[in-house]
């Protein structure tokens, strides 16, 4: 599924790709027993990571228990970026002065005509004209059509990092965060650059796969279960390498030194990031093992 990191890398939407078969095999093989969240241990100190999905249904809470756990046990909260500063009128100013196209280039400058076409089509779907949002950056565009996709099956904007983001407010937490909201905005709005016609086309053919991938998706989530996860990040890195880059690797580049201050700090941090970010051939799991930290599955 393209849309695999709309729910489990980036709190700001957007579309990837990935298959539909191999979040079936991961509902298959789950495991009833285990989680989302891990301990991660050094000589001097341990920490909680969890993997979170930005976007759940009303059905799928309270949490599963393991998360309280961790929540419970630390000291700090870290979460990837701060979503509450979308309320900062330089913030939202920001996005509007990097979601455009630049010049007079519209849509219709960029995409080819069947390309064009079908998102006109899918548009009027949704209850809009492409020539409302001919001048918008394709990235920006499938942000709108899957918070639409994503509201008809019961999703809300609630996910694990906003429920403890005001579980900590609530508890008095102190909370830090990975990278700035801006940072966030750079690499949507960036998606799909150079290669906008491939980019927008993928993502429309996928949507008719998103239902079904949310709902394996979820049941991975609840139960630690990595596969498919796994195969679709590795899928990921080969069939799309600068998103894989932008969006994986280079964000993990700046998180790891934070992380390894937080295991050098004495204190107990619990860091939730977006669960693609947890697994895969550069997840946080594999870069930590590495480096010689015992990461182990936090169990009921």
């Amino acid at each position: 599924m393209k849309r695999f990191i709309i729910f489990c890398s980036i709190i700001l939407v957007f579309a990837v790709l990935g298959t539909t078969s191999l979040f079936a095999a991961g509902i298959r093989d789950a495991k009833p027993s285990a989680s989302s969240v891990w301990k991660v241990s050094s000589e001097n100190n341990v920490m909680f990571l969890a993997g979170s999905i930005h976007v759940l249904r009303e059905m799928d809470f309270p949490l599963p228990q393991m998360f309280d756990h961790a929540f419970y046990q630390s000291d700090i909260l870290v979460l990837e970026a701060d979503v509450r500063q979308m309320e900062d009128p330089a913030v939202v100013q920001y996005l509007i002065e990097n979601m455009f196209l630049p010049g007079d280039i519209g849509l219709h400058d960029i995409l080819e005509e069947e390309t064009y076409e079908l998102l006109a089509s899918v548009c009027l779907e949704y209850g809009f004209s492409i020539e409302n949002v001919s001048n918008l950056k394709p990235s920006m565009i499938m942000n709108i059509l899957a918070l639409f996709q994503i509201e008809e099956f019961g999703f809300i904007q609630q996910g694990v990092d906003d429920y403890y983001l005001n579980k900590a407010k609530e508890e008095n937490l102190p909370v830090k965060f990975l990278e700035s909201l801006e940072d966030q905005i750079d690499m949507i709005v960036g998606m799909g650059e150079g290669y906008e016609n491939e980019y927008v086309l993928y993502s429309l053919l996928d949507m008719s796969e998103t239902e079904a991938m949310l709902e394996v998706l979820v049941a991975e989530w609840k139960t630690g279960e990595a596969s498919a996860t796994e195969e679709t990040l590795f899928g990921m890195k080969e069939q799309w390498p600068e998103i894989y880059k932008s969006m994986i690797t280079d964000r993990h580049d700046v998180w790891i030194p934070q992380i390894t201050d937080y295991l050098a700090s004495g204190q107990i941090y619990f860091v939730i990031v977006g669960l693609a970010h947890i697994h895969g051939p550069d997840g946080l799991i594999k870069q930590l093992e590495d480096l010689g930290y015992i990461v182990e599955q936090v169990l009921p």
